[in-house]
Protein backbone atom coordinates (compact mmCIF):
# COMPACT_ATOMS: atom_id res chain seq x y z
CA UNK A 1 0.00 0.00 0.00
CA UNK A 2 1.20 3.54 -0.66
CA UNK A 3 2.15 6.00 2.07
CA UNK A 4 -1.02 8.06 1.52
CA UNK A 5 -3.24 4.97 1.68
CA UNK A 6 -1.48 3.91 4.89
CA UNK A 7 -2.26 7.37 6.31
CA UNK A 8 -5.90 7.04 5.29
CA UNK A 9 -6.13 3.72 7.13
CA UNK A 10 -4.94 5.23 10.41
CA UNK A 11 -7.86 5.15 12.89
CA UNK A 12 -7.80 8.90 13.52
CA UNK A 13 -8.11 9.80 9.82
CA UNK A 14 -11.56 10.50 8.41
CA UNK A 15 -11.98 10.09 4.66
CA UNK A 16 -14.37 12.15 2.55
CA UNK A 17 -14.96 10.68 -0.91
CA UNK A 18 -16.34 12.66 -3.83
CA UNK A 19 -19.14 10.77 -5.59
CA UNK A 20 -19.11 11.46 -9.36
CA UNK A 21 -15.90 10.11 -10.86
CA UNK A 22 -14.77 8.57 -7.57
CA UNK A 23 -17.36 6.39 -5.81
CA UNK A 24 -19.54 6.42 -8.94
CA UNK A 25 -17.83 5.77 -12.26
CA UNK A 26 -18.73 8.61 -14.59
CA UNK A 27 -20.43 6.43 -17.18
CA UNK A 28 -23.82 7.92 -17.92
CA UNK A 29 -23.83 7.69 -21.73
CA UNK A 30 -23.73 4.83 -24.19
CA UNK A 31 -20.01 4.14 -24.64
CA UNK A 32 -19.21 7.66 -23.45
CA UNK A 33 -19.07 9.55 -20.19
CA UNK A 34 -22.11 11.78 -20.75
CA UNK A 35 -25.74 10.98 -21.47
CA UNK A 36 -26.89 14.44 -22.45
CA UNK A 37 -25.99 18.12 -22.67
CA UNK A 38 -25.84 20.00 -19.35
CA UNK A 39 -29.12 21.77 -20.03
CA UNK A 40 -30.94 18.39 -20.22
CA UNK A 41 -29.31 16.87 -17.11
CA UNK A 42 -32.18 17.61 -14.70
CA UNK A 43 -34.73 15.94 -16.96
CA UNK A 44 -32.38 12.99 -17.45
CA UNK A 45 -31.88 12.50 -13.69
CA UNK A 46 -35.59 12.77 -12.96
CA UNK A 47 -36.64 10.29 -15.66
CA UNK A 48 -33.71 7.86 -15.96
CA UNK A 49 -32.51 7.70 -12.33
CA UNK A 50 -28.88 7.18 -13.46
CA UNK A 51 -27.45 6.34 -10.04
CA UNK A 52 -29.74 3.30 -9.83
CA UNK A 53 -27.78 1.78 -12.74
CA UNK A 54 -24.22 2.52 -11.67
CA UNK A 55 -22.15 -0.12 -9.90
CA UNK A 56 -19.80 0.76 -7.05
CA UNK A 57 -16.04 0.41 -7.53
CA UNK A 58 -14.89 -2.92 -6.01
CA UNK A 59 -11.44 -1.60 -4.94
CA UNK A 60 -13.09 1.28 -3.08
CA UNK A 61 -15.70 -1.03 -1.54
CA UNK A 62 -12.92 -3.23 -0.13
CA UNK A 63 -10.94 -0.23 1.10
CA UNK A 64 -13.98 1.31 2.83
CA UNK A 65 -14.95 -2.02 4.37
CA UNK A 66 -11.43 -2.42 5.75
CA UNK A 67 -11.36 1.20 7.00
CA UNK A 68 -14.80 0.96 8.58
CA UNK A 69 -17.72 3.11 7.48
CA UNK A 70 -17.78 5.07 10.73
CA UNK A 71 -14.78 7.09 9.53
CA UNK A 72 -15.95 7.49 5.93
CA UNK A 73 -18.08 10.27 4.45
CA UNK A 74 -19.11 11.25 0.94
CA UNK A 75 -19.41 14.84 -0.25
CA UNK A 76 -20.72 15.77 -3.66
CA UNK A 77 -21.85 18.77 -5.61
CA UNK A 78 -25.55 18.25 -6.23
CA UNK A 79 -28.80 20.03 -6.79
CA UNK A 80 -31.84 19.04 -4.71
CA UNK A 81 -33.17 16.72 -7.41
CA UNK A 82 -29.89 14.75 -7.50
CA UNK A 83 -29.44 14.18 -3.78
CA UNK A 84 -31.78 11.21 -3.25
CA UNK A 85 -30.30 9.10 -6.05
CA UNK A 86 -26.72 9.87 -5.08
CA UNK A 87 -27.39 9.19 -1.40
CA UNK A 88 -29.08 5.85 -2.13
CA UNK A 89 -26.19 4.84 -4.37
CA UNK A 90 -23.60 5.57 -1.66
CA UNK A 91 -25.59 3.94 1.13
CA UNK A 92 -26.44 0.81 -0.87
CA UNK A 93 -23.10 0.45 -2.66
CA UNK A 94 -20.70 1.32 0.13
CA UNK A 95 -22.61 1.00 3.41
CA UNK A 96 -21.95 4.61 4.36
CA UNK A 97 -24.63 5.99 6.70
CA UNK A 98 -27.10 8.43 5.10
CA UNK A 99 -26.13 11.16 7.59
CA UNK A 100 -22.53 10.83 6.36
CA UNK A 101 -23.45 11.71 2.77
CA UNK A 102 -23.03 15.47 2.43
CA UNK A 103 -24.04 17.76 -0.40
CA UNK A 104 -22.83 21.18 -1.48
CA UNK A 105 -23.98 23.35 -4.38
CA UNK A 106 -20.53 24.07 -5.83
CA UNK A 107 -17.01 22.64 -5.72
CA UNK A 108 -15.84 25.73 -3.85
CA UNK A 109 -18.32 24.94 -1.04
CA UNK A 110 -16.36 21.78 -0.24
CA UNK A 111 -13.85 23.97 1.62
CA UNK A 112 -16.25 25.18 4.35
CA UNK A 113 -17.91 21.74 4.44
CA UNK A 114 -14.57 20.07 5.20
CA UNK A 115 -13.67 22.69 7.79
CA UNK A 116 -17.06 22.26 9.46
CA UNK A 117 -16.67 18.47 9.47
CA UNK A 118 -13.27 18.73 11.17
CA UNK A 119 -14.72 21.10 13.77
CA UNK A 120 -17.79 18.95 14.42
CA UNK A 121 -15.64 15.83 14.88
CA UNK A 122 -13.07 17.64 17.01
CA UNK A 123 -10.24 16.75 14.63
CA UNK A 124 -7.38 18.77 13.21
CA UNK A 125 -8.00 19.49 9.53
CA UNK A 126 -5.04 17.33 8.48
CA UNK A 127 -7.06 14.31 9.73
CA UNK A 128 -9.82 15.05 7.22
CA UNK A 129 -8.80 13.61 3.84
CA UNK A 130 -10.65 14.52 0.66
CA UNK A 131 -10.50 11.97 -2.16
CA UNK A 132 -11.51 13.59 -5.45
CA UNK A 133 -10.95 13.20 -9.18
CA UNK A 134 -10.81 16.94 -9.92
CA UNK A 135 -7.31 18.30 -9.47
CA UNK A 136 -8.59 21.89 -9.34
CA UNK A 137 -10.87 20.97 -6.42
CA UNK A 138 -7.98 19.26 -4.63
CA UNK A 139 -5.78 22.31 -5.27
CA UNK A 140 -8.34 24.69 -3.73
CA UNK A 141 -8.81 22.44 -0.70
CA UNK A 142 -5.04 22.16 -0.29
CA UNK A 143 -4.59 25.94 -0.53
CA UNK A 144 -7.51 26.95 1.71
CA UNK A 145 -7.51 24.27 4.41
CA UNK A 146 -5.14 22.06 6.32
CA UNK A 147 -6.95 18.97 5.01
CA UNK A 148 -5.20 16.07 3.37
CA UNK A 149 -5.87 15.79 -0.37
CA UNK A 150 -5.82 12.55 -2.34
CA UNK A 151 -6.41 12.00 -6.03
CA UNK A 152 -8.53 8.92 -6.72
CA UNK A 153 -5.71 7.48 -8.87
CA UNK A 154 -3.89 6.65 -5.61
CA UNK A 155 -6.37 3.77 -5.24
CA UNK A 156 -5.48 2.19 -8.58
CA UNK A 157 -2.82 0.04 -6.94
CA UNK A 158 -4.64 -1.13 -3.82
Amino acid sequence: MSRILDYLMEPETVIVFDIDGVLAPYEFGELCHSACPDEDWKSYVLTKHPYAHIRPVPQLQRFIEKKGTGKVFACSVAEDYEEEGKREFVVDGYGIAPKQVLFVRSKKEKVPALKELALSLGLPEKRIALVDDAVKTLDVVMEETGCTTVHVSSFFFC
